[in-house]
């Protein structure tokens, strides 16, 4: 239990009146409030910041924001940055996300060159020729926000018809639905409020058209205690009033299954041609799944099913009607592909398909009229294609070397199958291929920007021994002309949480620092899943700390190789990323010269109190149980902080819209280091219009990665990126 004995006073905050005329910032008054856990003292001195509706609090973060901005802009190259950086984002190529297939169709986002909104096209398979169906500037005709609305998420019906799209504004990723009529070019009479289509759920059509599921947030207020819980899966049919609310999965509806208020409710129907739908209760993580014929979707007297649960550690199903293809790290690490049927199902004892391998992760997989196509990667940077067929296991030779594969097929029926492949020094391509024919066909939807200046660029894959004697991989990237001297400016890219793998991706942040001489490094730490689940549960919840030590061993092997030097080091990290870096920079702090942290966790003991904060209990922990607690202690930055000692030069950035990280975090982390030491070089940068980052309009995300840059280059003694007097 925790019992609360330091009182908030409750008096109006003390700001000291006058800013310092050198660095132009407002120190704030600490208002310490002290809580005991098991028998353990924690004192929190900036919990006042937490009240972001004070206007005191307010006006902090504008002061810092201002002064940070204004520190940047007197480094004369960044403008020159920032046309090079726009240049790269908005030249002669257009970009395209989020590609769907139906019927004989693509339906994708595509954005323009010059453009800063992504637009709605459909192309028909196998032609070059396309057509623009919608755009959010045609919301002009409807509503005076249109300049700030952003498609997050479409899902086109089966039959190609219609395609319902999410939509937001100012980097929110809570979304409104609309329906496109394909046939008419026009949205129907439809709005629908407070839903999250993202990479966790989405939208489901029915088999006939007639409707789809979505998922429901009743409480969308920053404010409220309750704001996220107790999402809903909501029916909705074409042409019905949606205001009035069919809820088919729900913790109140669903009364005797596993589902808790922080849970994202949600229905897949992902196979046409199968008679049932599955329900999911969950978020990022494992989930429990249930099940019920699609015939009985309004039928509560039908009740939900479980088919599976957190334990069977189920990553990825297909389903081909009532057949249900699933890849799962239960009793095998580095994941296997199994089979059962969904009218009886099998998870104790179901038929292997592809075993377990030491020789890779299986990362993903497809099925087609050709049989099981899967991915196996290595390290999370090296990936293969294979091909189960008959029995035999047959290795496919890709068109290119490929870090990072994934694969999809429109359905089982089909030869078809979707590759895209990419690396660190390579934008994605797509392919189709054909058993049959033994050939990959190239079928980008857009030109693909190519940099002739990384082609003297390498990657060094390495592994290296960590704190405890484990292997870590590395990538490290650079010109090939470098000396190893101790003179290169070094930045390393770390994460390590929710099983994701940081696998090769060429971002602009990479390509930026290897155009100007550095050396980026990705430190493939522990709490991520590039090499299997026991690699992710390594660094997870007790074993967190695994993340930050990795990443101080892969810096202190690159110094002692003469890669760089300490004086030349800086780590970036985002997000979950923001324990693993800040970790180090207050483990180590003699190690790094800088730090950049993107809307960063830094005081995961507080996540649980914070928006979304009951989700990351699942991934980090609760304060409310003892071992958990000294877990979260120890993860947690801002609490790590020593006084009097001197930290490297840190960039804070938050976004005020921020349904993932609250914007405190960054703010407290910032706070408590100029409290321990007025010498300490800590810039933050709050987007009081803009949230995780996600749906970021693409002129604010060059003037964010210009401003990231430049202090990065200037704190690593870039000559060309020093301020002016």
């Amino acid at each position: 239990m925790r019992n609360t004995y330091g009182i908030l006073v409750l008096s109006l905050l003390i700001q000291i009146a006058c800013s310092d005329e050198k660095n132009q910032k407002m120190t704030f008054e600490p208002n310490n409030v002290t809580e005991s856990f098991f028998g353990h003292s924690v004192q929190d001195p900036f919990r006042n910041i937490e009240n972001l509706a004070d206007s005191t609090v307010i006006r902090w973060l504008e002061k810092n924001t201002r002064s940070s901005t204004e520190k940047l802009e007197k480094i004369s190259e960044r403008n020159i940055l920032l046309a090079n950086i726009t240049n790269n984002t908005q030249g002669s190529k257009a970009a395209v996300k989020r590609l769907y297939t139906a019927k004989q169709y693509y339906f994708y986002l595509k954005r323009l060159p010059k453009s800063k909104t992504y637009d709605l096209y459909r192309r028909r398979i196998g032609e070059n020729a396309e057509e623009l169906l919608w755009s959010p500037t045609f919301l002009k005709t409807t509503t005076k926000e249109s300049s700030s609305y952003t498609i997050t998420y479409l899902k086109p019906s089966w039959d190609a018809s219609k395609i319902a799209l999410a939509i937001t504004k100012d980097d929110e990723e809570i979304s409104e639905i609309v329906v496109f009529n394909v046939r008419t070019r026009t949205l129907e009479d439809l709005r629908i409020s407070n839903c999250w289509p993202s990479e966790l759920g989405g939208i489901s059509w029915l088999p006939d058209n007639s409707g789809f599921t979505y998922t429901y947030i009743p409480n969308i207020d920053r404010r409220a205690k309750n704001y996220l819980l107790n999402t809903q899966s909501i029916l909705h049919k074409l042409g019905e009033d949606p205001n009035d609310r069919k809820v088919i999965f729900a913790k109140e509806k669903s009364s005797k299954i596993d589902i808790n208020e922080e849970d994202l409710a949600m229905i897949f129907i992902p196979d046409p041609n199968s008679p049932y739908l599955l329900a999911k209760a969950g978020g990022v993580g494992y989930s429990n799944y249930f099940y019920k014929r699609i015939a009985d979707i309004e039928n509560t007297a039908r009740r939900w099913i479980p088919l599976f649960g957190k334990s069977q550690l189920i990553r990825q199903y297909v389903i081909d009607s009532t057949t249900f293809y699933y890849r799962t790290a239960r009793d095998a690490s580095n994941f296997k592909i199994c089979v059962t049927n969904l009218d009886d199902p099998d998870f104790i004892n179901p038929k292997v398909m592809v075993d377990e391998s030491p020789d890779g992760v299986i990362t993903d997989f497809a099925v087609t009229k050709d049989g099981l196509y899967y991915v196996r990667t290595k390290n999370g940077v090296d990936a293969k294609l294979f091909l189960l067929k008959d029995g035999q296991h047959i290795k496919i030779d890709l068109p290119t070397p490929a870090g990072s594969i994934n694969i999809s097929s429109a359905n089982s029926d089909q030869f078809n199958l979707e590759v895209k492949i990419e690396g660190w020094l390579n934008y994605e391509d797509r392919y189709l291929y054909n058993w049959q024919e033994k050939i990959f066909v190239k079928e980008n939807l857009a030109p693909v920007e190519d940099h002739p200046e990384l082609s003297d660029v390498i990657v060094e894959e390495i592994e290296i021994t960590s704190h405890d004697g484990a292997l870590m991989p590395l990538s490290i990237i650079y010109n090939k002309d470098l000396k190893k001297n101790g003179k290169n400016p070094l930045l390393i890219n770390a994460y390590g949480a929710y099983k994701w793998s940081n696998s090769p991706y060429l971002y602009p942040y990479l390509l930026h620092w290897v155009r100007n001489g550095g050396i980026y490094a990705v430190a493939h730490v522990r709490g991520g899943g590039e090499k299997g689940d026991s690699w992710y549960k390594a660094g997870y919840k007790e074993t967190k700390y695994n993340s930050w030590k990795d990443l101080i061993a892969a810096t202190e092997y690159l110094i002692d190789e003469k890669y760089t030097s300490k004086n030349k080091t800086a780590l970036w990290g985002a997000s979950a990323g923001g324990i693993t870096v800040g970790r180090a920079i207050t483990e180590r702090p003699d190690l790094y010269a800088a730090a950049v942290i993107r809307v960063g966790v830094l005081n995961p003991l507080r996540s649980e109190f914070g928006l979304n904060g009951k989700n990351n209990v699942k991934e980090f922990g609760t304060v409310n149980d003892s071992t958990e607690f000294k877990a979260l202690l120890r993860m947690d930055a801002y609490q790590s902080i020593k006084d009097g000692t001197k930290y490297p030069s840190v960039l804070l950035t938050a976004g005020m819209n921020d349904a993932r990280v609250p914007p405190w975090q960054a703010a407290k982390f910032a706070a408590r280091l100029e409290q321990a030491n007025p010498n300490n070089d800590v810039m933050l940068m709050v987007d009081f219009d803009g949230g995780h980052g996600f749906q970021a309009d693409i002129d604010k995300r060059n003037e964010e990665l210009a401003d990231i840059m430049t202090f990065l280059f200037w704190k690593t003694e870039h000559p060309k990126y020093q301020p002016s007097n």
